[in-house]
């Protein structure tokens, strides 16, 4: 699991069946102080949890989590957003 904070927002007239209902975020991971980590930004599946731009949250990688969120074997994808984050705290 990583903590990533949504950058972007995806925007389309169709889609896939399995992604209706559900928004299309771009996410990028973030360190224990809430900085953007690394290059690496992702497309994650915001299943109903109501993520939005600058938001941090909670993301899996991984497809079979995705298709229990998602209550189907089809679902083409392999990031999910599992919940929004309000607070957290790091100690080193």
């Amino acid at each position: 699991m990583y903590l990533c904070k949504v950058t972007g927002t995806i925007v389309s007239a169709r889609k896939d069946e399995h992604f209706r209902g559900s928004k299309l975020l771009v996410v990028h991971p973030v360190d224990v102080f809430g900085e953007l980590d690394g290059e690496m930004d992702m497309l994650a599946i915001d299943p109903g949890f109501g993520a939005g731009l600058d938001d941090v949250v909670l993301v899996a990688r991984e497809g079979a989590v995705v298709r229990q969120l998602m209550k189907s074997d089809n679902v083409p994808a392999n990031v999910v957003i599992l919940g929004v984050v309000d607070d957290w705290s790091y100690e080193a």
